[in-house]
């Protein structure tokens, strides 16, 4: 688990950086919503969920991520940490 909070950690970085660089404001609510959602994550990797758990969040956050579109280099960082994030989860 401790793999998974790293990247957990470096996405939440990213994305957070991403929110306060974007000059899109139409994103700014996608990237609050994918805080919230890693937070929920880390609630799961924190009280010990089964790795199946937190890998069935990390799909729907995928999904969400393919329904959306961020602009910017700003969302092609939050994006391609996503990814890395969710290859560590889902191996």
């Amino acid at each position: 688990m401790q793999k998974i909070t790293d990247a957990l950690a470096e996405y939440i970085k990213v994305v957070s950086d991403s929110l306060n660089e974007t000059s899109h404001a139409a994103d700014r609510l996608c990237y609050v919503k994918h805080l919230a959602e890693a937070a929920v994550i880390f609630s799961l990797v924190h009280r010990g969920a089964s790795c199946g758990e937190v890998e069935a969040k990390v799909r729907q956050e995928q999904r969400i991520y393919g329904w959306g579109y961020l602009s910017g280099s700003e969302g092609a960082a939050a994006e391609a940490a996503f990814a890395a994030l969710a290859l560590v989860v889902m191996g």
